[in-house]
């Protein structure tokens, strides 16, 4: 099927600006990108006059359908209490595609994933990045077996004693971290992989650059809450980071300086930067939130699109199929009423793989 969208104000990742432009899709693909389409025979043809086109939203951590939204322990399985020493899990066998969460994602233009094991495991899971509508997992798969995540803090300490009845310790997790990076370059299970690390606390922070150098690997650091504390030794080590999210419950002492003015530290470093909803820690439907509050902060709103865009795709290594309206990339992109920055932006319409698959009222 041909999808013609036409006479929209399109996000030109290369020059982070807004494009008059029109765009071709044909059965997954963006098939063109130019000013004007002219004697194209399609199925559906789409005026856009006076909207806004981007590239899907991508969410660069999340538990969306591995732990269920409006069901408790048994909804969640997004890690796995009972591990032993060195077994090795995939987030993909965990993900409910039926998740009613993932409607709330497509609504708020938001078309990929990259969903992470939840924070209890010290050792997490195998990672993926699926988009944000299917029936099955392999339907939905964007990239599988990218990464694999690790987990540091007050989380994993208390969720070790509620299985065990023991105390650990920050030093328990480090060597736990240290033994399982060692056993996975061994066995080769680490190759071509990366390594994401939650952690909060600016000494666990320079905890897991100090691993990280130890072991001769390179990480990507998840939420880094205390960055701007950090000594400057270590945050020359520091690569990217997928931050935030900043708009959540300080629930634990680890947060209490969690301040969305992280984003404009991160910008002025110029260190290399993603939003996250950590759903369902913060909503999927509030990844836009995150990069509000970004320019809120002093961060250029065409750098905090771009982050929620081609950024998310480039860190996610999926930048050659998603993430921005070029010939030959996946049909991942949205329809909005106004500048998708500004806060009462609305998304029209949703499509994924050239398809709609959401469209607000009768738009």
């Amino acid at each position: 099927m041909k999808v013609l969208i036409r006479n929209g104000f399109v996000f030109d990742t290369n020059h982070k600006a807004f494009l008059k432009k029109d765009i071709l899709l044909e059965d997954h693909w963006i098939r063109e990108v130019t000013d004007e389409l002219k004697d194209q025979t399609v199925e559906i043809s789409i005026d856009v006059n006076g909207m806004y086109v981007t590239p899907g939203l991508i969410d660069t951590c999340s538990s969306i359908g591995l732990k269920e939204s409006g069901i408790g322990k048994e909804g969640n399985d997004s890690y796995e209490p009972y591990a032993g020493k060195g077994m090795i899990f995939h987030v993909r066998d965990g993900i409910y595609p039926f998740d009613t969460s993932f409607k709330d994602a497509l609504e708020a233009g938001v078309t990929a994933n990259h969903i992470m094991s939840g924070p209890e495991s010290v050792v997490g899971a195998v990672t993926a990045v699926i988009h944000s509508t299917g029936s099955t997992f392999e339907e939905m798969c964007i990239t599988e077996g990218g990464g694999i995540s690790f987990s540091m803090g007050d989380v994993p300490k208390q969720a070790y004693f509620d299985v065990t009845g023991k105390p650990l310790t920050r030093m328990g997790i480090a060597a736990e971290m240290r033994r399982m990076m060692h056993m996975l370059i061994q066995s080769s299970d680490l190759k071509d992989k990366r390594i994401f690390i939650r952690c909060h606390r600016a000494d666990d922070i320079e905890t897991a650059l100090r691993i990280a150098q130890e072991v001769g690997v390179s990480i990507t650091l998840v939420h880094a809450t205390e960055y701007p504390l950090i000594d400057e030794r270590w945050s020359s080590q520091v690569q990217e980071i997928i931050a935030g999210p900043a708009f959540q419950p300080i629930e634990r002492n680890e947060l209490m300086k969690l301040h969305p003015s992280m984003y404009r530290v991160l910008h002025e470093q110029q260190k290399k930067f993603v939003f996250a909803s950590d759903h369902p820690k913060s909503r999927a439907s509030n990844l836009k939130l995150e990069a509000s509050l970004a320019i809120r902060e002093g961060v250029p709103e065409n750098e905090a699109l771009y982050a929620l865009t081609k950024g998310a795709a480039e860190l996610l290594s999926i930048d050659h199929i998603t993430g921005t309206i070029e010939t030959g990339k996946f049909g991942d992109l949205v329809i909005w009423d106004q500048h998708p920055m500004n806060i009462t932006a609305t998304v029209l319409k949703t499509f994924i793989k050239g398809t709609e698959v959401y469209s607000k009222g009768d738009c």
